[in-house]
Order: C-alpha cells, then sequence, then structure tokens
C-alpha cells in the first residue's frame, strides 16, 4: 500500500508542463552557453573560425557523425578561409603549419595530455591503453613497459620472423583479391607474433578468412557512436557478458575485446607464472616481467592494450602498402626504378639497414605513407603551457596568438599531408619530392610527415611499421609487382574521402583490387 502511494506520488509529479520546463531550462542552459562560446569574453574568442563551430560542437556533430566522418574536409576549408590556426569547437583548436608542429606534438619534458573528446571513440578495456591515456604521467609509466620492446634494436631481432611472413605472403598471392585483406593478415599476424610470440595464423590459412580486418571495421564504424553518445561506450563497458550473444558491429567488436584478446592475455599470464620460456619473448611476457605496478598488469588493462597494439599495426599498415602497391603498379616509371635500384638485393636474405640506404625505396615509403596518412583524423593535444602562435595570413600579414593551457589543439595528416606550402602538387604521388638534386633523402621533409604523431606521444609501433613497409614493399617489387595488375581499381579506391579515425576511400569502394598474370 505505502509503496502504492508512493509510485502514484511520483508519478503525479510527472506532468506534461513540468517535463516542458525541465526541456526549457536544457535549452536555455545551452543557448546562453553558446553566446558566452562566441562571446568577447571566452577565452578563444581571438582565434578565428566560423562562429557556428565555436558556439556548439553540434557543428562537429554534424559531418562527423551524421555526415560520416567529414568533419576533417571542413577543418581544411577552414584553412582555407581563416589562415593556418582556427577554431573548430568552443574549446578546441586547430593547426596546419608544419612550423608549428614541435610545438603541439612536445617531446619529453613538456607535459602534454591527450583531450577526453578524442579518446571518446575507444570502448571497453582500451580506454585503460596507453593509447588511450590521457594524463602524461600515466601515460609514460605504460609506455615505459613497453618502450624497449619496440626500439630499434628489438625490432632487427625480429627480422627473420617478418622475412619468413613475407615470403609466405608473397607465395599466396593469387588472383583475383583484394590486396588490403592479403596484407591486412600479413600485418595483423606480425603485430601478433611480436605481442603474443606466435602469429594468429592469417597467413598460412587456406584463403584470407577470417582476419583482423572484420573486428577493427566494426572498431571504426563504431567510433563516432562512442564519442558522441557516451552512454553506448558505457554500455559496451559494463556488459562485456554479453559478447558471445551480440551480432552487427558491437557484437564483433566485444568478442575481440573480451573473448580473444583476453584469451591471449592468459595464456601469456599462465605461460609467466609457469616459468615457461618460449623461443620468442612477447611484448606481454616482458610487461607482466616488469617492475609494472601490479593493477597495471590486470587481465583487462593488458586486453586494452592488446586490441590497441593489434589494431593500430594492423590497419595502419596494411592500408599503407595497399596504397603504395596501387601507385607502384600504376606508375611504370616507379616500378622501373624501383627494380633498378634493388636489383642486387636477395629476396632471401632482405636487410632493413641496408634497405634504409636505398634513397628511392626511402621515397617511395614515405610518398605512400604521406597518401595513406595513418590516422587520418585530428589528433589534439591538451599542453600544460601557454603556447603562442606565430604565423602568417595570406592577405592579412603576420598573426600572433596566445593559446591558453588545458585548450586542446592538433594537426591532421590528412590535412597537412596536402599543405602545398609543404608538398606541392599534394594530391600526386610524387616520391622524388622526398629527394634532392643527387638523388638523396632529404630530412627536412619529414617536419610535415604526421603519419606517426609527433612527440613523447608518437607511435609507439613506428619502428616495427617502418621495418615492415621497408622489407614487405622490397620482396613485392622483387617477387609480385612483375606478375601483378590492377584489376577494377582507380585512383579514388586509395584517394582520401571521410575518416573513422583513419582515411577511407570513397563509399561503396572495393579497396585495391589485383590479378596475377
Amino acid at each position: 500500500m505505502a509503496s502504492s502511494w508512493v509510485v502514484d506520488g511520483f508519478a503525479a509529479t510527472i506532468t506534461t508542463a513540468s517535463i516542458l520546463r525541465v526541456l526549457a531550462l536544457w535549452v536555455s542552459y545551452h543557448l546562453v552557453r553558446a553566446v558566452y562560446n562566441i562571446s568577447p569574453w571566452h577565452p578563444l574568442s581571438h582565434v578565428p573560425g566560423p562562429k557556428i563551430a565555436a558556439a556548439t560542437i553540434l557543428y562537429e556533430f554534424w559531418y562527423d557523425f551524421v555526415l560520416r566522418g567529414t568533419y576533417t574536409s571542413v577543418i581544411r576549408q577552414m584553412h582555407g578561409t581563416y589562415g593556418p590556426l582556427v577554431r573548430i569547437s568552443p574549446n578546441e583548436l586547430h593547426c596546419n603549419d608544419a612550423a608549428f608542429v614541435d610545438e603541439v606534438y612536445a617531446s619529453a619534458g613538456r607535459k602534454r595530455d591527450k583531450q577526453a573528446h578524442y579518446l571518446g571513440v575507444l570502448a571497453g578495456p582500451t580506454t585503460n591503453s596507453a593509447f588511450g591515456t590521457i594524463d602524461h604521467d600515466l601515460h609514460r609509466v605504460r609506455r615505459n613497459a613497453m618502450n624497449k620492446f619496440f626500439s630499434r634494436a628489438q625490432i632487427t631481432r625480429l627480422e627473420p620472423e617478418m622475412l619468413k611472413l613475407t615470403k609466405l605472403l608473397c607465395d599466396k598471392l593469387l588472383s583475383p583479391f583484394n590486396v588490403t585483406t592479403a596484407y591486412s593478415c600479413f600485418s595483423s599476424d606480425m603485430i601478433s607474433t611480436y605481442c603474443f610470440g606466435e602469429p594468429l595464423g592469417f597467413i598460412e590459412q587456406d584463403g584470407w578468412e577470417p582476419n583482423f580486418r572484420e573486428p577493427m571495421s566494426a572498431f571504426l564504424n563504431t567510433s563516432y557512436l562512442f564519442r558522441f553518445f557516451p552512454w553506448v561506450r558505457g554500455l559496451v563497458n559494463v556488459a562485456p557478458f554479453l559478447a558471445p550473444y551480440l551480432s552487427g558491429d558491437i557484437g564483433i567488436l566485444m568478442k575481440e575485446m573480451y573473448i580473444n584478446t583476453p584469451t591471449r592475455i592468459r595464456q601469456a599470464r599462465e605461460d609467466h607464472e609457469a616459468g615457461i620460456m618460449r623461443e620468442r619473448p612477447s611484448v606481454f611476457t616482458d610487461i607482466l616481467a616488469s617492475s609494472l605496478p601490479e593493477h597495471e598488469k590486470t587481465v583487462d588493462r593488458l586486453s586494452g592494450e592488446g586490441f590497441s597494439l593489434t589494431g593500430a599495426g594492423t590497419e595502419t599498415t596494411a592500408w599503407t602498402l595497399s596504397v603504395i602497391t596501387f601507385y607502384v603498379l600504376s606508375q611504370p616509371d616507379v616500378q622501373r626504378k624501383l627494380a633498378v635500384e634493388l636489383k642486387d638485393v636477395d629476396p632471401s636474405n632482405i636487410s632493413w639497414a641496408a634497405l634504409e640506404k636505398l634513397p628511392y625505396l626511402n621515397a617511395v615509403v614515405a610518398e605512400g605513407l604521406r597518401l595513406s596518412y595513418g590516422v587520418s583524423s585530428r589528433t589534439p593535444r591538451v599542453p600544460h603551457e601557454d603556447l603562442v602562435y606565430r604565423g602568417e595570413v595570406k592577405g592579412r600579414g603576420k598573426v600572433e596568438h596566445v593559446i591558453p593551457k588545458g585548450t586542446a589543439i592538433g594537426m591532421s595528416a590528412a590535412i597537412m599531408h596536402h599543405n602545398e606550402d609543404v608538398f606541392p602538387n599534394s594530391d600526386t604521388f610524387i616520391p622524388e619530392r622526398w629527394l634532392d638534386e643527387q638523388g638523396l633523402r632529404r630530412p627536412n621533409m619529414d617536419m610535415g610527415l604526421l603519419s606517426f604523431s609527433k612527440g613523447s606521444r608518437q607511435c609507439l609501433g613506428i619502428n616495427l611499421a617502418y621495418c615492415e613497409l621497408f622489407v614487405s614493399t622490397a620482396a613485392l617489387v622483387l617477387r609480385v609487382f612483375p606478375h601483378m595488375k590492377l584489376h577494377e581499381t582507380t585512383v579514388d579506391d586509395v584517394r582520401y574521402d571521410h575518416d573513422l579515425i583513419t582515411a577511407q576511400a570513397k563509399k561503396g569502394s572495393k579497396g585495391v583490387q589485383v590479378v596475377m598474370i
């Protein structure tokens, strides 16, 4: 009786009028907030940009969520209108000046947090990975446990395994097929060998299915849903027991996060606790044996690390190889120059250190990275100190802006890599742009290359990625490209159209398709 009285009383208070009053208060609050955001009293009011973007995050929501990952293209247009520094949301700036890269992505000694809004694309255990860590100091603790394993010296020790997988890849290529899927099998096996001590078996299996592209595609397809609707991300975080029963993108994603990856982590933990020493050490056996605090070694946290490393090490490398494949096959002169430079290289005994000394191969890899972007969307940082931007706006002369500490400011590879001041004729694949008059690599060109980001939070796997790209590109040029041609593939299948964290080609694209001849 009493409970019924309480329920009836509560229901009586929920009237249409009360709902409308709450709604009116909510709308009024956001209107007042939007007015403040574009007022002279806002600390970013001096930075140019469209007023609607400064007023509300709904502008970003429209282009990234409703129109599916197109805000980066809008930001690029903003730079054309307002200059190299623009305000793209109420509390975020974007810069397209290569001279300011080292300020935004500062090295050790100058703290840079990540922006919570940017990391909103993550869910489940990935929120506790090094990549998903907001705080600068905690990120250093988590990353230091892995830095040694991703050093150049350690990657060099992995070359025999890389050569083995590269040979298997070249032996397996048949026709017709999607090279991005094939390359993803290769890169997945490579990163899993490094992380867990053994490949996932995607190269040795018959055909190219299954592969890690499916869970990665699910992750990318849900990224903006998670960013703009945090409660959906919350469901993933609190309901891992649903993983075996869900279908669609979220189901695929949760199975990988909560079943497959944790199984690999538990195996690594069991091996460590049993004192089992495998022939090849792995990232996670090394982490478990490190001085990292025990609460940082839980299966849940390391599963997030494992998924992040496997995903990042699969998608970006596979796409870069796909872009290189397309342009080498579509530009016979590029293929000819590579073949001449590599003519004395033994395909069965390829050395990363030796390949790096070949200037034209170096230029092709760099140009492939430029037009594949890595993470193509913006990667904002939150500095712990005020920054001062000094630049020049065409038609308006020199400008100076003080950027208050705590302000998110970022750059985008998909925009910087098309900065015509740095990369003239930027839509065209031109390896020669990376070489000087003597045909040697121009080191200063790397200033504008953001494929791996920069500074203290640069991509952990940069050395592994470079080793894979040099070794596999050389092997493909020597063994595969002479017998391969493009099949129903145009430049639109590799050209940036929109982003889901990473670069995406036009909707409906089947990727880079080839046949063997």
